[in-house]
């Protein structure tokens, strides 16, 4: 009987050293400076959520602060990255009464002092608990840390949600290129566009000199505000346009921002213009041309230089055009070469022109209106 009690009095005491033992150590050991080489005073303000070490010791979340003289750090922590569930600490440096900046450590299990830049985490560095260390870390042959010896990395399945997160997030596609722009490929991938770095990017991805249509949807280029080449010298009446407007109808000529009527101030042949006596250009004018060459758009129409149907009488206010324009906002009418805005000197309705009262057509005014429709 004696010896089963003095048994059980020594299980008693063995069982009560080892719940009562204290968990593993690491010391950090450092000299800070600030950043013009003075030492740094202040507080380090270490805190931790609660985990459980390696040696399941149970670490209730706490604050530590350390009062840092002279630039010298000494503290001795709970090793993170053994420990039976993820933890890290936090630490503030604070001085003349404001935080300074904050980092994350996660201190390894090291039987030498450590600096804090072996324990220091890079912004954006996911860790978690790993197997213990063979060796504690050191330094590499370029002066860098070495990260703990036989650490374990974190699998994408590790972290919860992180794998349908990254299946939503668009790849780098074959075509990816540094300083262009982006355009998502056919997969979803992002690539950057191809073609000459003056070229256009049109919603499909495709590229082209600026005007131009993507292979998809047609064919053709828009030419906008051209001074076409000729002498203005009030005797002249030959100018001459960069390229051939087709349809040429669809010329917008412009003298001193009036727009002029072909047939009636000029005669369009091939990209030749030809003014009529009366309307040639003198010294002083300014000739703008927009046009366009075989644009060819799926679902749209051109409606160019139209005549709207109605009374010039200076009392009708009532004026129809062939087609409803589609956007109504593509419409542009003129009145003697003066374009007119919509809403202040006239409104639209399908495919009708009601004129308000102050700008009522008179006789002998000329109404040209150009717009697109849906085909």
């Amino acid at each position: 009987m004696f010896r089963f009690r003095q048994w059980l009095l020594c299980a008693t005491l063995g069982l009560g050293l080892k719940l009562g033992a204290a968990p593993p150590l690491t010391t950090i050991q450092d000299v800070l400076f600030n950043s013009d080489g003075s030492r740094f005073n202040g507080v380090l303000t270490i805190s931790w959520q609660s985990f459980e070490a390696s040696d399941t010791t149970n670490i209730g979340a706490s604050t530590d602060r350390l009062q840092i003289t002279n630039g010298i750090l000494y503290v001795q922590l709970v090793p993170t990255t053994n420990a039976d569930t993820p933890a890290i600490y936090t630490v503030q440096y604070n001085s003349s009464g404001s935080t300074m900046y904050t980092e994350a450590w996660a201190v390894p299990p090291s039987s030498t002092s450590l600096r804090v830049r072996d324990v220091r985490l890079a912004p954006g560095t996911v860790t978690g608990s790993a197997p213990t260390p063979s060796s504690p870390p050191g330094t590499g042959s370029n002066g860098t840390s070495t990260p703990p010896a036989n650490s374990t990395a974190l699998q994408i399945t590790d972290i919860t949600g992180l794998q349908n997160a990254l299946n939503i997030r668009p790849t780098q596609g074959t075509a990816f290129a540094i300083a262009r722009a982006a355009v998502i490929d056919s997969v979803g991938a992002i690539d950057g566009a191809t073609g000459n770095l003056a070229d256009c990017v049109h919603v499909d991805g495709t590229s082209g000199p600026c005007g131009s249509v993507s292979g998809g949807g047609g064919a053709g280029t828009f030419v906008d505000a051209e001074f076409p080449s000729g002498t203005l010298d009030g005797v002249n009446a030959h100018f001459t346009l960069a390229n051939t407007p087709v349809p040429a109808s669809s010329l917008q000529m412009f003298r001193n921002g009036l727009l002029l009527k072909q047939g009636n101030d000029y005669t369009v042949s091939g990209n030749t213009l030809t003014f009529l006596a009366g309307a040639i250009p003198q010294p002083a004018d300014v000739l703008l041309g927009s046009y366009r060459i075989s644009v060819a758009l799926s679902g749209i129409g051109f409606v160019d230089m139209e005549t709207p149907s109605g009374t010039l009488n200076g009392s009708n206010t009532s004026f129809t055009l062939s087609q409803i324009p589609s956007p109504a906002s593509s419409l542009d009418v003129f009145r003697n070469g003066i374009r007119l805005t919509s809403g202040l000197d006239y409104t639209l309705s399908n495919n009708t022109l009601t004129f308000l009262s102050a700008d009522i057509p008179q006789t002998g005014d000329v109404l040209l209106c150009s717009y697109r429709v849906s085909q």
